[in-house]
């Protein structure tokens, strides 16, 4: 992928951050564990052919049935069809069934190449998914999940934010700011968030160019529209994102940490994507709920067959 290649052709406006109702909770609930498991799916490219689609599929689903885990992320570029729109609603509905066919929650953020003629009915398809943990979203995609223990207090939230063709800072992060800061004011305590999006910020490659970096860093960082470097002193300067993580690059899975925040790739996933010298993977989020370290796995596959 380089900066020259097709984005995704629709979008919502920029100016679209109205809240869901007041009420409307998206929650997991975690049952008879200490522990929460995402599994970060991102960059399946399915509209390149049904052979490399197959092999994705399989893998996923022996991803999901050793590991078993509470959560999926999926983090764009799935069906994309930017390049073929008259078929990308097909593809889309093939995808978002598949997804809903591994009988785990999840919940989904655009990529630059996920294409949808009409922006809003693709949401309400994907909201009304089964499994789909956050149907209640705002107009621009954006979603927060709470994660509650068995005791039913909340542990965790989960972010997804959509950054579209690209970053436009700091408005992308305007809703989750002020959600966090409601979430805060309510509760009258800070709840540690994971953060997900497709686009990666400037700071990974300042990262990798640095040798601040654990993992694959094989090509360069597309931080498209955070060329200002932003984006990462506006997260952490939130005070409740504890790890945030991407796709969007291929051949890069790799992760550092800044001011008490991880900033981690996702493995690409998806067979139909470049970057064939990288093998196809997931990331595999363990996050204590009671305190302790988020643990980071990339997992194959070939491996759980």
């Amino acid at each position: 992928m380089n900066n020259t290649q097709a984005r995704r052709l629709c979008h919502p406006s920029l100016n679209e951050h109205p809240m869901p109702e007041e009420n409307a909770i998206n929650q997991l609930i975690i049952k008879n564990s200490d522990v929460f498991r995402v599994l970060q799916l991102t960059d399946f490219h399915s509209d390149v052919s049904e052979f490399d689609n197959e092999r994705t599929r399989a893998d996923v689903r022996a991803m999901v049935a050793k590991h078993r885990p509470d959560f999926l992320a999926v983090t764009g570029d799935i069906w994309c069809g930017d390049g073929h729109p008259d078929v990308a609603p097909m593809w889309m509905k093939r995808d978002l069934d598949f997804i809903a066919s591994l009988e785990t929650p999840w919940a989904f953020t655009w990529g630059n190449h996920d294409y949808a003629a009409d922006f809003a009915q693709a949401q309400a398809r994907i909201a009304a998914t089964r499994h789909y943990a956050a149907p209640a979203m705002t107009e621009r995609g954006e979603c927060h999940i709470e994660v509650a223990a068995p005791d039913g207090t909340t542990a965790w939230d989960i972010f997804f934010v959509n950054t579209m063709d690209q970053w436009h800072l700091p408005r992308d992060l305007t809703w989750l700011r002020e959600q966090s800061e409601r979430l805060e004011k309510s509760r009258r305590r800070v709840v540690p968030a994971l953060l997900f999006f497709h686009i990666p910020l400037r700071r990974y490659q300042i990262a990798i160019d640095e040798g601040r970096t654990q993992g694959i860093a094989l090509e360069e960082v597309l931080f498209w529209g955070d060329e200002a470097d932003t984006g990462a002193d506006l997260i952490t300067a939130m005070g409740n994102i504890r790890a945030c993580f991407c796709g969007h690059s291929h051949r890069n899975d790799c992760h550092f940490e800044e001011d008490g925040v991880i900033f981690a790739y996702g493995r690409s996933t998806g067979y139909g994507g470049y970057g064939d010298d990288v093998r196809k993977g997931a990331k595999l989020i363990t996050v204590p709920l009671n305190g302790g370290d988020i643990d980071l796995e990339t997992i194959f596959g070939e491996d759980c067959a």
